[in-house]
């Protein structure tokens, strides 16, 4: 059946992992030549609308709306990365790389709303972000899951699960020569680094459950943003929101291995047409 249309379901799962699939399955519907629709879903792992975090124009579509289009379009549910959207709906119809190009087109039309975007702007000139080392902590829901991931998913390893101790002594290396700021949903975890790190910089926001999360989505885009506004970002082993914030923003990502920290060359890899694109600047960082 030739589809006439492209619909991008995200529900169940959280902002990052929506926001690459967006992204990709965007990608896919221009690169094929048919209409792209969001249908961004409230639920428990996402209690916000797509409207009110971007001012990006969308063709916006509720559940219903979806189910009249019928057989006539293709409808995407898994909140994935783009080399697995790519693998599994574009790849006999396209190139890997002008795909990827398409991709950062995507991303760069993804504007958030003009106020959120003041805050973070501002936020991140008083705090000189842009001489910042990012670190992005992910420190709730995910510990309860490791088993389960090592156990279903063949990509996960267990032995490169990010450790505290990793991240205290990337904090230590970097506090005395540049700022540091830390993203992070653990608000216990956030006061015990700013009683041992009195000059990390923190984004003040209001820890309160909100559907699975510990903040709201809002504050969670805002961290997202504020990590891109960095001179380069360490993020959580698994965790697709500071690998997705480096490649929206264009930044240099490593990651906490164990005790260790590495460059990520899966996220080199999904930058790798950045630098051959007007308006995102390569900024290439060969140490942290």
């Amino acid at each position: 059946m030739a589809y006439r249309a492209v619909v991008f379901r995200a529900a169940g799962y959280g902002l990052a992992n929506r926001l690459r699939a967006l992204a990709g399955y965007q990608a896919l519907a221009r690169l094929l030549d048919l209409p792209f629709y969001l249908c961004w879903v409230c639920d428990p792992a996402c209690q916000s609308r797509f409207e009110d975090l971007f001012a990006t124009p969308l063709n916006l579509m509720n559940w219903p709306e979806v189910e009249q289009l019928g057989p006539e379009a293709v409808i995407f549910h898994e909140g994935i990365w783009f080399d697995e959207i790519w693998k599994r709906a574009g790849s006999n119809a396209f190139g890997w790389q002008q795909y990827l190009a398409e991709v950062h087109r995507c991303l760069r039309e993804l504007v958030p709303r003009r106020e959120l975007l003041q805050t973070v702007e501002d936020f991140s000139s008083r705090r000189r972000l842009a001489e910042a080392l990012g670190i992005h902590i992910r420190h709730t829901d995910n510990l309860s899951v490791y088993s389960q991931w090592a156990a279903e998913s063949s990509d996960f390893d267990s032995r490169r699960i990010s450790s505290l101790d990793g991240f205290l002594d990337v904090i230590r290396t970097h506090m005395s020569t540049m700022p540091v700021f830390l993203a992070t949903d653990d608000n216990g975890l956030e006061g015990r680094l700013r009683k041992i790190f009195p000059d990390l910089v923190v984004f003040p926001k209001e820890y309160a459950p909100a559907g699975f999360r510990t903040t709201q989505i809002a504050d969670a885009l805002s961290e997202m943003l504020l990590l891109g506004r960095c001179s380069r970002i360490v993020g959580t082993y698994y965790s697709s929101f500071s690998k997705f914030s480096a490649i929206w923003s264009g930044a240099p990502y490593f990651e906490v291995v164990g005790c260790e920290h590495a460059r990520s060359d899966f996220v080199d890899r999904m930058l790798a047409p950045a630098t051959a694109v007007p308006g995102r600047p390569a900024r290439p960082v060969e140490k942290l």
